[in-house]
């Protein structure tokens, strides 16, 4: 362990009630401390997956102590401590805001998972791995942003699009390139897939994909063409074994 991972740090919350109040709180801190490179996150304007809202910054504190400081308005603090069943409970906000729709979308993928995971125990991993992340941030073609893993590749960004895309995604361009699949995305690229209709999911996809949600969809659809494929297979034999004994399949 280096110094700076062993060393005291100082953590504060600061709760107001508005969010311009939460970004002039920032600037305020800002202004007494300065903040270490790298360390800001702006999770009001991008909410997590779970529909969680915070600014969050490091400062160089007295002493050089780093002081690490959580903002954000009352409600999000309810709905950070009580989680994100509580974006339902206020009902007098009647606008969706983007923290809801992505809470929405993120209880959605997790019924997902559990319909195409096999087990139990894979699910609560794909669970595990999913939950709290360390996030890049990627552009669509129109502009849209996408929450992905640390470590997500194209084949990710497809299915965190649709399924569909990523069942049928055939190539990837990363900032007008032409890359890989397996290409690992950096924050702030902008990515386009192109799909096809006769591609299908490669099993080697497993060795880099980083995202549950195309871990499960992927092993689904893979176990779904095996059982098709043996099927198959099977009414083929059957089907010659009957022409060896001059008995039609459609007489049985």
């Amino acid at each position: 362990f280096s110094f700076s991972e062993i060393m005291d740090v100082y953590a504060f919350r600061i709760v107001v009630e508005s969010v311009d109040e939460a970004y002039c709180s920032l600037g305020i801190m800002h202004n007494l401390y300065k903040p270490v490179p790298g360390k800001f996150k702006d999770y009001i304007a991008i909410p997590k997956a779970n529909g969680y809202q915070s600014l969050h910054t490091t400062l160089f504190g007295p002493h050089a102590l780093p002081l690490e400081i959580q903002i954000r308005t009352t409600k999000m603090d309810h709905i950070a401590n009580k989680g994100i069943a509580a974006h339902w409970l206020y009902k007098s906000d009647e606008k969706i805001d983007q923290a809801h729709i992505r809470a929405q979308q993120w209880i959605n993928d997790l019924l997902e998972m559990q319909q195409k995971t096999g087990d139990s125990l894979e699910f609560v991993e794909n669970v595990r791995i999913n939950l709290f992340p360390d996030e890049i941030y990627i552009f669509t073609p129109k502009g849209g942003i996408m929450e992905l893993p640390f470590g997500s590749t194209a084949v990710d960004f497809a299915y965190a699009v649709h399924t569909d895309v990523g069942n049928s995604c055939a190539s990837a361009r990363i900032d007008d390139k032409f890359t890989p699949l397996s290409t690992v995305l950096i924050s702030g690229q902008t990515v386009s897939i192109t799909t096809s209709p006769e591609a299908r999911p490669n099993p080697a996809w497993l060795n880099f994909v980083k995202t549950a949600k195309a871990r499960s969809a992927i092993r689904h659809l893979l176990k779904t063409q095996k059982h098709t494929e043996a099927s198959a297979l099977g009414k083929q034999l059957l089907q010659q074994a009957l022409l060896e004994a001059a008995a039609p399949l459609s007489t049985i």
